[in-house]
């Protein structure tokens, strides 16, 4: 699943990812958890604002069911201190932005895989 409200970067990362996974990409964080329900995601990658939100309450109200603590998820942002922002909130692993789709292939290839 992919949470980011910027359409091109969604649109670029659907039809990235979408060769090899099944892609559900959402452009706010507000209706998450139902949309995790529903899709059931392996993976979640977020960028690190999404309208109002930032990534780290829309984490804090996946982590609330439990079912969902396991799930792996990729903060991206083009923030300058992402490694910081990635560390603080537990992510998986991070996407400086921009980023090249070769990073972005081995990122999920190497979560997934797991």
């Amino acid at each position: 699943m992919v949470i980011e409200d910027d359409p091109d970067i969604a649109y670029i990362m659907e039809i990235a990812l979408g060769d090899k996974y099944q892609v559900e990409v959402k452009s706010n964080g507000h209706d998450v958890i139902e949309d995790i329900k529903s899709f059931g995601p392996d993976l979640i990658m977020l960028d690190n604002y999404i309208g109002q939100l930032q990534a780290h309450e829309i984490i804090r109200e996946i982590h609330l069911v439990d079912d969902h603590r396991s799930i792996p998820f990729v903060l991206f942002s083009g923030h300058e201190n992402i490694t910081q922002i990635a560390r603080n909130i537990n992510a998986t692993a991070y996407l400086a932005k921009p980023f090249a789709l070769e990073d972005l292939y081995k990122c999920v290839d190497s979560i997934l895989a797991a």
